[in-house]
């Protein structure tokens, strides 16, 4: 079984989670996860399946949009609800001030990860050691926030905002840093993934535990996930070639450098390849030489 179930994720329920869950329903060993939401988030979880693994990470690379709501006035020692608090402050702010704010994120910066959260330090994830009271140095990452859109303003204690963003943007951070910008604390009381990608909501399946007939029919193709990279068609002298290891003439027949899908001529997907600025096709991550097939697929987009 080979493929991308595309989870809508509860909360409640840690990633890891639903990742065991569904090893346990499919019976199967190799299952994982493309980008890790907070027990407290739900939304678009896409859960890897026996050859689907080595593709993970070009689905976690894709930018991500985020349906956030945020309560002012409180800062908690995880930076959602869920934490024990930690500082309390008053909203003294207006409509305009959170706007300009708001607008202030949109960009490239800098952002220093969690502590609750799954990076790794020192071979365990930073939850752990924040659980054992021990809180580490983290080197800042480069993040870019394309878009936030206020969505709803109920009061100045609670509004509810669209965060469209790169991989490895903290939500939960990004919304400590605007409390403090808005001279108060703040912190995340609801958080839904709505997209990673081209993926919407309208894709997803509800995590279930009624065994493998509940989740067979809606494994999505692997190429089918990974569609916003561009196809490349190769011959039968090219497929060999690339299934070997070896590099290929790219030939210019359409312009395009980067990562590519790979297929053969008949038109089954092979694998990830990059064409580098010496035009030549090198293999990233290729399917199992052995016929590759997914269970039919619901998805047709």
């Amino acid at each position: 079984m080979n493929g991308f179930l595309l989870i809508d994720k509860p909360s409640g329920i840690s990633s890891a989670q639903c990742v065991y869950n569904i090893r346990k329903d499919l019976n199967e060993k190799k299952v994982g996860h493309c980008g890790t939401l907070d027990p407290l988030a739900t939304g678009i979880l896409p859960i890897c399946i026996g050859e689907a693994t080595k593709f993970s990470n070009y689905v976690s690379d894709q930018s991500k949009r985020y349906e956030v709501k945020i309560l002012f006035g409180l800062e908690t020692d995880t930076g959602d609800i869920t934490g024990k608090e930690v500082s309390l402050g008053d909203v003294n702010f207006s409509l305009n001030q959170l706007k300009k704010v708001l607008s202030h994120f949109v960009g490239e910066q800098e952002q220093i990860p969690p502590m609750f959260s799954a990076l790794k330090k020192n071979g365990k994830p930073l939850y752990y050691w924040a659980r054992r009271g021990v809180f580490l140095k983290r080197k800042p990452r480069l993040i870019y926030v394309d878009q936030i859109e206020l969505k709803t303003f109920k009061s100045y204690k609670e509004v509810t905002v669209e965060v469209s963003c790169s991989k490895g943007t903290y939500i939960r951070t990004l919304v400590e840093s605007i409390g403090r910008q808005l001279e108060t604390y703040a912190t995340v009381l609801e958080l839904r993934r709505t997209r990673i990608g081209f993926l919407k909501e309208e894709d997803l399946t509800p995590l279930n535990s009624k065994g493998k007939n509940s989740y067979v029919d809606d494994i999505v193709e692997c190429d089918q996930v990974l569609k916003n990279y561009p196809k490349l068609v190769l011959n039968k002298t090219e497929t060999k070639k690339i299934r070997n290891g070896q590099q290929v003439d790219y030939n210019a027949r359409q312009e395009k450098e980067g990562i590519v899908r790979l297929y053969e001529e008949e038109g089954s997907f092979i694998g990830i390849g990059n064409i580098d600025l010496s035009m030549k096709v090198s293999p990233r991550r290729l399917l199992a030489t052995k016929k590759y097939s997914a269970s039919p697929s619901r998805y047709k987009g």
